[in-house]
């Protein structure tokens, strides 16, 4: 194999790989909201989880208003069962509540958790709220039955064809 068709593949490897870190949610004021799709874009049809963190014991359930591109919200979720997790933040018990979703439309989406407790107030039409913390996601089209490796693989072979047809190397 030629070195310039090694370097291109090399190339088009390292374009086709990413990686994605999603870190522990911060609970720095007791509350956050983390999503499985954490700084990803979500393939339209796949199954988002969004799941709501605190360490304050009085949080009796989470509300999560599911809000589509357009602003409206679209799915109501009402968990009242906390998990407690099997790790501490700061030597204090975390607790989670989740709620999970397929997103049916393409566009920017965002999940607010609002964390209801007996000394919370009024807000987005719900009681006894003490924190609201939101996540937000892209969900992108998917290319349907071969999906993104494939049609990356078929880009890059179209490149080879073209090239070795051209001789451009």
């Amino acid at each position: 194999m030629k070195p310039r068709y090694l370097m291109l593949a090399l190339l088009a490897f390292v374009i086709l790989i990413g990686t994605a870190y999603a870190a522990y949610p911060s609970l720095g004021t007791g509350y956050a909201v983390d999503s499985n799709y954490h700084g990803m874009n979500v393939p339209l049809g796949a199954n988002v989880i969004v799941t709501a963190y605190t360490t304050d014991a009085t949080v009796y359930q989470v509300t999560f208003l599911w809000k589509n591109p357009g602003g409206n919200t679209v799915f109501t979720d009402v968990e009242s069962s906390p998990t407690l997790g099997a790790e501490q933040y700061e030597g204090m018990n975390v607790y989670t509540f989740s709620s999970e979703h397929v997103p049916d439309e393409i566009g920017d989406w965002g999940v607010q958790a609002l964390f209801q407790g007996p000394d919370g107030k009024t807000k987005e039409g719900i009681e006894e709220v003490i924190s609201i913390k939101a996540t937000s996601f892209n969900v992108i089209p998917e290319v349907p039955i071969i999906g993104t490796i494939g049609a990356s693989v078929m880009m890059l072979l179209g490149l080879g064809y073209f090239v070795k047809r051209r001789k451009v190397f």
